[in-house]
Parts: structure tokens; sequence; C-alpha cells
């Protein structure tokens, strides 16, 4: 958030606000596991997916609690230890993570990932990654595509949603321009995807290519190149 500096105060709100619902909800979740094992085979198909409606309910406000996290972490990222890990794993995990908890039944999302290996902070990166495919989500027709590809030296996730509206666009550039309100509505999650990829010594952008809009996450892939990017 180097844009415009929080106060420390600040990042210990959303550190406790995290803490605060991440709380309540792990108990949620786990008295959802007891009910549905004390039902044991009893459990109908209506009940099944009033189970499904309250993890999807649960797992958002632990994705809520995330973003909330990983903005009070901000200030401490670009210290924060990186380790090579396969990327496409974690495409795929912050992908199945943000399609449960926002898909939609009228939009799938599709995957074009290539085996790349490269250094990232595996909790932040997928935090960022989940939070663009649901911006994506919440303005596509009906299709969304998430694709990894290395270009050079650096990484590249590329999310495409066949809507050309400017609603993403604006966001971040609401959200990012100099005299903006980091708190402001909406801007919490770009703020988190710029934060941590600058952090990573990348960066975050959406843009419309006619008929489509792109969010663009790229960082290098080299552990050296990353505080000197940042």
């Amino acid at each position: 958030m180097s844009e415009k500096a929080l106060s420390e105060s600040i990042y210990k709100l959303f550190a406790r606000a995290g803490h605060d619902v991440r709380g309540p909800a792990g108990v949620v979740a786990t008295a959802l596991n007891e009910l549905e094992s004390a039902l044991g085979g009893e459990a109908t198909a209506q009940n099944a997916a009033y189970f499904t409606m309250a993890r999807r309910g649960v797992r958002r406000l632990l994705r809520l609690a995330d973003r909330y996290t990983a903005a009070s972490e901000l200030p401490r990222q670009l210290d924060a230890p990186t380790q090579p890990l396969d990327l496409e794993a974690l495409v795929q995990k912050a992908v199945a993570e943000a399609s449960f908890v926002y898909g939609r039944r009228d939009v799938t999302v599709a995957l074009d990932l290539a085996p790349v290996r490269g250094f990232a902070h595996a909790v932040s990166l997928t935090a960022a990654l989940s939070d663009a495919l649901m911006l994506a989500l919440n303005v596509a027709r009906a299709r969304v595509v998430v694709a990894l590809a290395a270009h050079a030296d650096r990484a590249r996730v590329v999310v495409t949603t066949d809507s050309s509206a400017a609603s993403v666009e604006k966001l971040f550039e609401a959200a990012l321009s100099p005299d903006a309100d980091p708190l402001a509505d909406g801007a919490l999650p770009v703020r988190v995807i710029d934060g941590v990829l600058k952090a990573h010594g990348g960066e975050a952008r959406a843009d419309r290519v006619g008929a489509e809009t792109r969010i663009t996450l790229e960082w290098p892939l080299n552990a050296a190149d990353r505080k000197a990017g940042a």
C-alpha cells in the first residue's frame, strides 16, 4: 500500500478483524461437520444442499478473514520468506477456493496453466489470486479463463472475463490513485492484490481488451529479483 500509507492502528485493526472473523467461522465449520457426522447416512439430498450452502457462507467469512490478515501484513510482506513453489498447483488452489466461495452457476471457469516453478509467498499470493478471480466472477457474463505462463524470467497470471464493463478497470484506478481512500468500498481487495504483487517485486493491472476485461498479475520467478523489483 505504498501509494497511501496507513497508520499502524489501521493495520492492527485489519489483523484484529481477521482474527475475530476467523475464530467464530471456524467454530461454525466444526459444528457443521459434527452435525453432518451425527446424521450419518440419514442426510437427505435437501439436507446436503443446506450443508453446502452453509459451508459456502462459512468459507466466504474465512476468505474475508484472509483478506483482512493479508492487508494487515502488507507492511511486512517485503521481508516475508518466500520459497520455490509449483505455481500451477498454487493457482489451482486459489481458483478452487474462489470458485467454491464466489462461483456462479451461470459462469464457467476454465484453466490454461503451464507447469511453472518460481519463488513466492504462498499464503499472500493465494489470497491475491483468489481476490482477482472474485473480481472477474462478479462481472462475468458466462466465462472466465485463468492462464498461467512464464514470460522470460517472470511468472504471469491473466484472469480474463467475457465482460467489457469498465467496473473492474475503474475499481483498480480508483483504489490505486494517489489520493484514494484505502478503506473505500471495494478498495480493499484491489489494495491487497496490488500490495502483495509489489511485495513480490511485481505488479497487478486491469485492462479492457475488446469485449474482455483482463486482470494481470506478474512477478519475478527468481527470489533475487524480488526486492530489486519492489
